[in-house]
């Protein structure tokens, strides 16, 4: 499960923000009262105080359809969800449906696409990156409901000390940032990032090639690692990064935890691709060294500075192509990811927005000021690709990515050997 952290308000807050809005929304008599939905889903991990057993029970009054709402532990949905898909049962009228799922929900036709359902406010409302994510073969299946969109952070303290006076937007000038740094005695490490043998790994990687202007395979799926320019580019970087100190080493070890204790720590100046509560957490002197030296770039740092992407990771409702009570099923999918409920639980909880506006929103902005720059970085977010072999593509580009910044194989031989791997797994 990803790793976040977050800052919690008050449950009077949930209780009384946005007072009305979605009543007004849901209220209409409608021939779905007394139908029932079972609902699978993983708690949100910002969520400590109830706010989403709290709506759905709200929406039960509001609408007459009784839910009965299952959260449990991620990894223990996911595998209730496998199993109850690749068995054809019909338990659940809402699922999670996880970002690395896409293609092989897609594909086995699995979920029942939403293209029908989704208004037009609500296609032209979210952040356009969470509904193409959760579009396969050019049919929604998606809502998303954790928007876990990364960002770039920076200890702008270190960087006032060493007389920097503008984050770097290119990787060139973070080398040059970093050194400047180190030089100063200010910093170890230009940062750290979570680069080794897992899923995280590979979430970095995918965003690094994209930062370069590569991708490792094309609109088809097909694999082009090896004579993907902008692929090369990323790799000699990270190789050569890896070789002169800009990154902390034990970032071949590294999970998300470490990623974001050593930030805290004040030994790294930057969180290339941070969740959005280590803004929050460091500022919390419980767990951190630096409060109030950290601040969000509007952009992301990219090979040409120009070139912007940042990756999510999001995850979404969908209704099971099984589900006998899909009408119900949107309903509660659509309530649950409405503006006015999106709004209510930023405030409420400071989750993440999944609407547009809301990352210009007053109110919002007066909790959140730094929102305003993760707006500005989402709009270049991007996801991972959607292949139905993604978890061999995923361990192959792992394993070649750490032979290469070891020195056990060069680039071009690293590549070549990713390439040829990916080309034998799709078969």
């Amino acid at each position: 499960m990803k790793k976040r952290l977050a800052v919690v308000l008050s449950l009077s807050m949930a209780l009384t923000a946005c007072a009305g809005g979605l009543t007004a929304l849901h209220a209409e008599e409608t021939d779905l009262a007394g139908s029932k939905i079972t609902v699978l889903m993983p708690k949100h991990e910002m969520d400590t105080i109830g706010f989403y057993e709290m709506k759905t029970r709200e929406f039960e009054e509001e609408t007459g359809i009784q839910v009965e709402l299952i959260n449990m532990g991620w990894d223990n949905v996911a595998e209730r969800v496998t199993a109850e898909m690749t068995s054809g049962g019909s338990s659940y009228d809402v699922i999670e449906f996880d970002n690395s799922w896409v293609a092989k929900f897609g594909y086995n036709d699995w979920l029942e696409p939403l293209d029908d359902f989704i208004t037009d406010e609500m296609k032209e409302g979210i952040v356009p990156a969470l509904l193409e994510k959760f579009t396969y073969d050019g049919k929604l299946y998606g809502i998303c409901w954790n928007n876990d969109t990364r960002f770039l952070m920076y200890n702008k303290a270190m960087l006032d000390e060493a007389g920097i006076e503008e984050p770097a937007r290119t990787y060139d000038e973070l080398i040059e940032q970093t050194k400047q740094l180190q030089e100063a005695g200010i910093c170890d490490y230009g940062y750290i990032d979570s680069y080794m043998q897992a899923q995280s790994g590979f979430n970095e990687f995918c965003q690094l090639v994209y930062s370069f202007g590569g991708n490792f395979l094309d609109e088809e799926g097909n694999p082009i690692m090896a004579t993907d320019p902008g692929v090369k580019a990323a790799y000699e970087y990270l190789v050569q990064a890896y070789n002169d100190g800009i990154y902390d080493p034990s970032a071949l070890m590294a999970d998300y935890d470490t990623v974001a204790n050593v930030f805290y720590s004040g030994t790294t100046a930057y969180m290339l691709q941070a969740w959005a509560g280590i803004y929050a957490s460091s500022n919390d002197e419980s767990v951190s060294t630096i409060p109030g030296q950290v601040e969000v770039a509007d952009y992301s740092i990219s090979a040409d500075g120009e070139t912007q992407a940042v990756l999510t990771l999001p995850e979404a409702m969908a209704i099971p192509k099984t589900s006998q009570n899909k009408e119900a099923a949107w309903k509660y999918i659509e309530y649950m990811s409405s503006l006015e409920f999106d709004k209510e639980k930023s405030e409420a909880i400071g989750a993440l927005p999944i609407w547009t506006d809301l990352y210009s929103d007053p109110e919002l902005l007066e909790l959140y000021p730094y929102w305003e720059q993760f707006g500005k970085q989402s709009a270049f977010a991007k996801g991972e690709p959607d292949i139905l072999w993604f978890d061999e593509f995923s361990n192959i580009v792992q394993v070649e990515t750490q032979n290469m910044i070891l020195g056990s194989t060069s680039v071009d031989e690293g590549l070549a050997a990713m390439q040829e791997q990916c080309e034998a797994a799709m078969k």
